[in-house]
């Protein structure tokens, strides 16, 4: 096997000779909105078996900005077990030994960690909430379920693909370039018909809204927001939100995209949902870059309870 950087164009044209379904963060907004990236493909026998967007950001494999949920290397055909070891083996083994460092979460669909240990990678396992049907509201907790009724009585939910009165600037944390190019690439999803939003409507003003993107397997929670006081607006979304991906999209899975951040993942918890791991990726051939990488993911603000919050 041997790795071989191509063209956006060949590219696009493996993934959508080879895969009945292309997963949305690898698919042409993918490309659009890494700026700065290699575009690779493993051939056998120069047979194409796998391809992979490698985000660059400082002569590391990383992302710049928070523009998916995940990454994950495409093995275009099915495969054993092993000869997907086999092939993940050499795209870290690429990555490790081209790139100054690594620091990349994978999707939660990836298993084989042993993949990226036995190349010297270090694997990081954090967690996500997802559903595999729509949330009913009769198995909320009587807490959530209090929440929403709160909001059924004061809101109206309009679900379209429509921008329109999104609040970009409130749904994303970042600065003002940050937020705009990841606004760009939610805007292009929902024009290319590949997410929806779901917003609140209060004294015909919009008061809070989703972003939902899709393929035809996963939807992501992938942007969120509220303005003002009014008890379980949120939640009220999240609900709707599930019930349109199911019922429509047909999904298989509602991921709520988890968050190291505490109060985040403790919000995700309340619903009940079903946890999973996803592995990140951190890697450096220099220790101190190394510790840098492990360090700037412990401290992330909000990822660890305060003394204030435990007590």
């Amino acid at each position: 096997m041997k790795i071989e950087t191509i063209t956006e164009k060949e590219y696009l044209g493996l993934l959508h000779k080879y895969m009945k379904i292309i997963p949305i963060y690898t698919d042409n907004e993918a490309i659009e909105c890494y700026k700065d990236r290699e575009l690779i493909k493993v051939t056998k026998n120069n047979n194409p078996i796998a391809v992979f967007i490698i985000p660059i950001d400082n002569q590391g494999v990383r992302r710049k900005y928070r523009f998916f949920p995940y990454l994950m290397p495409i093995i275009l055909e099915s495969k054993s077990s092993i000869e997907k070891k086999g092939i993940y083996e050499l795209i870290f083994n690429y990555l490790f030994n081209k790139y100054n460092y690594v620091f990349i979460p994978l999707h939660p669909e990836y298993k084989l960690i042993s993949a990226i240990s036995a190349e010297g990678g270090f694997v990081e396992m954090r967690h996500t909430h997802i559903l595999r049907d729509k949330l009913v509201f009769e198995e909320l907790s009587p807490k959530l379920r209090n929440h929403v009724r709160s909001a059924m009585k004061q809101v109206e939910i309009i679900i379209d693909n429509s921008y329109q009165n999104y609040d970009f600037a409130k749904a994303i944390k970042g600065n003002l370039e940050e937020i705009e190019e990841r606004s760009t690439l939610a805007k292009k999803l929902l024009d290319a018909k590949k997410g929806f939003t779901v917003k609140a409507k209060y004294n015909n003003e919009i008061i809070a809204g989703l972003v939902i993107i899709y393929d035809n397997d996963w939807s992501y929670l992938l942007h969120s927001y509220q303005d003002g006081s009014i008890r379980g607006i949120v939640p009220y979304l999240i609900l709707m939100a599930s019930n349109y991906a199911f019922d429509e999209k047909k999904v298989k899975f509602f991921d709520f995209e988890g968050s190291v951040i505490d109060k985040i993942d403790d919000f995700f918890t309340s619903f009940n949902a079903e946890i999973i791991t996803y592995p990140f990726v951190i890697y450096s051939n220099d220790e101190k870059e190394f510790q840098k990488l492990i360090n700037k993911s412990r401290n992330i603000i909000g990822r660890i309870k305060s003394e204030n919050e435990e007590n």
